[in-house]
């Protein structure tokens, strides 16, 4: 880093510090730009991208199509609200649900809004069965927002503790504990209003539901009339080489969230709500200000033109069995690797040490990683990752974790 980027670095921190709430353990860095699979600091260092903001940027850094279709519409018009009809919704909505399951779609501006409103969605589902106090069921590790009923649904502490009391009824089973799961729904029987899941769960440390866990929470959520709400939040748009994780399930939810990668990094978010529920929630009993605007759904839209058209999901599966097979021969090669788990390219590398020293090195070295869990390096790279950058970027990985005392 030269002098000069460095001082631009220091009074990027400074302002930082001395501005913004100290709400994030960041990491010593400020990225400037970024072009396909590849960001960039201040002094033009290039980082290989295995983190896409977070799972957000999965077309990548500096789209063309994306970047010439939002110009478009900022020529337009940006905001009309919700009070009106808008054609930009209307298109959006059209491809989640051709591209998903039949019913109707909410917008919003993120994940937590779009969880927000799946708590409602259950809640008033709850009522209109006559619920005294409608139970909510969630996953113990899960993480599905910070808002106060998506952090009730969140069944990590860390992220519930300091705030008081919570909303209300709602209850954690095991995540892949079929009888922990059975018990929650003997304990709560008719008063369950619905269960909300990640599929695989990011913040828990990329732990991939199994197949039986999940078809015997659909079969009780069926016998006890209450929904089966899934976040797919992280691993939706393509992220595990389907354009939603359910998909490797064989079956539908009757509710989806989305979010994250929706946009390709212009904030949106949608409850996705299957068409037997799509009257739960009535005229004036939820809204979003800023939710669906134009150049958002706009955003959208493009992204899922550009993963239909492009033949991404299949790229993503090409991509991700070699990366599999790289990171399982890296078991034996580091010896640090517990564990490599995930689907497509939404992987999770436990290993027998604490994981974040591992990407700050990784950083130091030009590759941007994630850590997750106290012991998980979370890979989640753009979908356009070329097999090239793939394999250098696991080769700065290796050579870290070998180096590793």
């Amino acid at each position: 880093m030269s002098n000069e980027t460095k001082t631009k670095f220091e009074e990027i921190k400074k302002l930082s510090d001395k501005y913004l709430l100290n709400t994030y353990n960041r990491y010593p860095v400020a990225f400037e730009y970024g072009v396909g699979e590849m960001i960039f600091d201040q002094d033009n260092k290039g980082y290989i991208d295995f983190l896409a903001g977070i799972a957000v940027s999965n077309l990548g850094h500096g789209e063309a199509d994306l970047i010439e279709a939002m110009r478009n519409q900022m020529d337009k018009i940006l905001h009309s609200s919700n009070l009106y009809y808008s054609e930009e919704q209307a298109k959006l909505a059209e491809v989640i649900i051709e591209n998903s399951i039949p019913g109707k779609v909410f917008l919003c501006n993120s994940g937590t809004e779009a969880n927000e409103a799946a708590f409602k969605l259950m809640r008033r589902h709850g009522v209109k069965k006559n619920i005294d106090k409608p139970v909510i069921l969630a996953l113990h590790s899960s993480f599905h927002g910070r808002t106060l009923s998506a952090m009730t649904m969140t069944g990590n502490e860390s992220v519930r503790s300091g705030f008081g009391e919570l909303a209300s009824d709602v209850y954690f089973v095991e995540a892949n504990n079929e009888d922990s799961l059975i018990q929650a729904f003997e304990q709560y029987g008719d008063s369950i209003a619905g269960i909300i899941m990640e599929l695989i769960m990011g913040e828990g440390g990329v732990v991939p539901l199994t197949q039986s866990f999940v078809n015997l929470a659909r079969k009780l959520t069926e016998e006890t009339n209450s929904l089966l709400v899934f976040d797919e939040i992280q691993t939706g748009m393509g992220r595990t080489g389907k354009m939603f994780c359910f998909e490797h399930y064989g079956m539908y939810p009757d509710a989806f969230t989305l979010a994250k990668a929706l946009g390709s990094g212009f904030p949106i978010g949608a409850l996705v709500v299957a068409k037997e529920y799509e009257t739960v929630l009535e005229r004036g009993m939820h809204g979003s200000t800023f939710g669906g605007n134009h150049l958002a759904c706009v955003a959208a839209y493009e992204t899922f033109k550009i993963i239909l058209s492009r033949n991404l999901l299949d790229h993503v599966a090409t991509i991700s069995e070699q990366m599999f097979a790289r990171l399982k021969s890296m078991m034996e090669s580091t010896g640090k690797i517990k564990q490599v788990r995930g689907r497509g390219l939404h992987i999770g590398v436990e290993l027998y040490s604490e994981s974040r020293p591992v990407v700050e090195e990784c950083l130091k070295r030009g590759l941007v990683v994630n850590s997750t869990a106290g012991n998980v390096i979370r890979i989640i790279p753009p979908l356009i990752l070329s097999i090239e950058k793939a394999t250098e970027g696991l080769d700065i990985l290796e050579s870290v974790l070998k180096d590793m005392k």
